[in-house]
């Protein structure tokens, strides 16, 4: 069956649209990779399942991607130490999404519109400058 998709997810899919995604955590699915492959309409999603005690360190250059626009952390499988993902988020000026809950769309993009709005508005107005869509509140 194919879930009805919010008003939310087709907001995320307009400003990800083509981008490159980075998911830390929980274990890879090829089913929920496909269903927010195809949700956002994403060039790809890379999914980096976390061990227990691995280095967080493994997920740098992933995050330092020039193609990766945002970068999602399943908190519900993640060890602690997984906050300091959202340090080399911010160096590398990379929006930063917890995920407390699944990876239905819906949820995920309700995610995103919460935690990242403030990059999601910058994207908006950089892609108006650029005369792409038309503005209007």
């Amino acid at each position: 069956h194919v879930q009805e998709l919010s008003e939310e997810v087709l907001r995320v899919r307009a400003m990800l649209r083509g981008a490159t995604v980075v998911l830390i955590g929980g274990d890879p699915r090829p089913a929920a990779k496909a269903a927010l492959e195809q949700a956002f309409e994403l060039a790809e999603l890379v999914w980096l399942s976390s061990e227990e005690h691995q280095s967080i360190e493994l997920f740098r250059p992933y995050v330092a991607r020039a193609e990766v626009s945002l970068v999602l952390l399943a908190i519900r499988w993640s060890s602690h130490s997984f906050g300091d993902v959202r340090d080399f988020c911010d160096a590398y000026r990379k929006p930063f999404v917890r995920l407390p809950g699944g990876y239905s769309p819906n949820q995920v993009a309700r995610q995103i519109l919460e935690q990242a709005s403030e990059w999601i508005q910058q994207q908006l107005a950089d892609g108006q400058a650029s005369g792409s869509g038309s503005g209007g509140a």
